[in-house]
């Protein structure tokens, strides 16, 4: 049986694309009111938009989670509009300051910009709902993470150490916030073929710098990515956004409401623990 969050209301940072929009439609396909939390405002808009398109509930709102005052709004906005918020989905993140693809090694930007948008901003929109939802004993939060917390990589070690902190947080909201009902846990995405994962594979490619780049031929990239999956994920398959959204749908659904604290991989085996 599907996760049923009729009658529930989310907040979804990072919806407007990639896996936050996967997680968003997921949530507003099982029943929920959904509001798309983006710095892109117009990329939130149209994420809203295409909800309502298919028959579901969302409204936009614009807000850099880095910024608390721009993040506490943005919750404020959400529970004006849909009457309160449930379900916090922590999924805003980026990999490193503009041009991280593009550059060798990592700057003092890059370690900045990912400690403060993965980490320090699932920390402020946490901290812009957790009132809310003690108040009405009450809520579940899930933090995207990644299956880079659990692993090492020499070419983006920003991105994985804030997001091993995401995975660490989690375990430390989930137990503060436990006395009041509120449940929290973390999903870590494998790969999945997003913007993201683009300019990381068209990078390997036009450099060689992966054994596979050789390999992949004139199919570029994606064939590079597609090569990768086959040697790494013992499914053999790689994973989407809707996989995410479906296991975020289950941690806050009433099936999962003694599941806390935990750290879910969804990623094809790849990482067993």
């Amino acid at each position: 049986m599907f996760a049923d969050l009729s009658n529930a209301a989310a907040l979804v940072t990072g919806g407007a694309s990639g896996i936050g929009r996967g997680i968003s439609g997921v949530l507003a396909a099982r029943g929920a009111a959904v509001a798309v939390c983006d710095l892109d405002e117009a990329g939130a808009a149209r994420a809203a938009a295409e909800i309502e398109a298919g028959g579901g509930r969302a409204v936009a709102a614009a807000a850099d989670v880095t910024d608390r005052a721009s993040i506490a709004a943005a919750a404020e906005r959400a529970i004006a509009e849909l009457g309160r918020v449930d379900i916090l989905v922590n999924n805003a993140g980026v990999v490193g300051a503009p041009g991280w693809a593009e550059r060798e090694g990592v700057t003092q930007d890059d370690w900045d910009l990912a400690l403060g948008v993965n980490l320090r901003g699932t920390v402020n929109a946490t901290e812009a709902l957790e009132a809310h939802m003690t108040g009405r004993g009450s809520g579940s939060i899930v933090n995207i993470a990644s299956i880079a917390g659990r692993l090492g990589n020499p070419d983006r070690p920003a991105y994985n150490a804030s997001k091993a902190a995401v995975i660490s947080y989690t375990r430390s909201a989930a137990l503060r916030l436990a006395p009041s009902g509120v449940t929290v846990n973390c999903v870590c995405p494998g790969m999945i073929w997003t913007p993201m994962w683009e300019r990381i594979a068209s990078r390997q490619f036009e450099h060689g710098s992966h054994v596979f780049a050789r390999d992949a031929g004139e199919s570029g990239p994606r064939a590079l990515f597609d090569r990768l999956i086959e040697a790494t994920t013992p499914l053999g398959r790689p994973q989407t956004p809707e996989d995410v959204g479906n296991a975020v749908a289950f941690l806050c659904s009433e099936q999962a409401r003694n599941i806390t604290g935990q750290s879910l991989n969804v990623d094809g085996g790849r990482v067993m623990s």
